[in-house]
């Protein structure tokens, strides 16, 4: 997913602000929480993810570039998945795919040929509405924070 966010701040000011609102993560198991988000802040860049004292396997990772323009600056953001994460989901989705495509050839009884079809749809679910929660959480925190 793709988003941009135009903003009247110079872009050393955007950088400055982004900055003081963001935490170095400094391990797996140790985090501070002070700071909305965690990440790296870079000269015309940043990669960064919200802030959370749970494990959410579904959090995007934000990966911005800034750019100077005639009004300020423009913040383009890109959203991706974990890789790990993303990597195992097209796995698993594979794997119900195959069963839904084979599953009319076999011989299985009414209510348990649904199984395959209900999981596929589970996995969509579960994919999509934490991922655009949480993605709308960190756009709007991010635009109060730049504009």
């Amino acid at each position: 997913m793709e988003y941009i966010i135009n903003s009247r701040k110079t872009k050393a000011e955007i950088i400055q602000i982004l900055k003081e609102n963001i935490s170095e993560k400094r391990s797996i198991f140790y985090s501070s929480y002070d700071e909305f988000f965690n990440g790296k802040v870079f000269d015309d860049s940043f990669k960064i993810q919200k802030n959370i004292s749970y494990r959410n396997s579904f959090l995007p990772i934000i990966i911005g570039t800034i750019k100077k323009t005639e009004n300020g600056s423009e913040i383009s953001l890109k959203m991706r998945a974990n890789r790990f994460v993303a990597g195992i989901m097209i796995f698993w989705f594979s794997i119900v795919i195959l069963f839904c495509l084979i599953t009319p050839f076999l011989k299985i009884e009414f209510p348990f040929c649904l199984i395959p079809y209900l999981m596929l749809i589970f996995g969509i679910l579960l994919v999509t509405i934490p991922t655009k929660i949480e993605t709308k959480i960190s756009i709007e925190k991010l635009e109060d924070l730049l504009k």
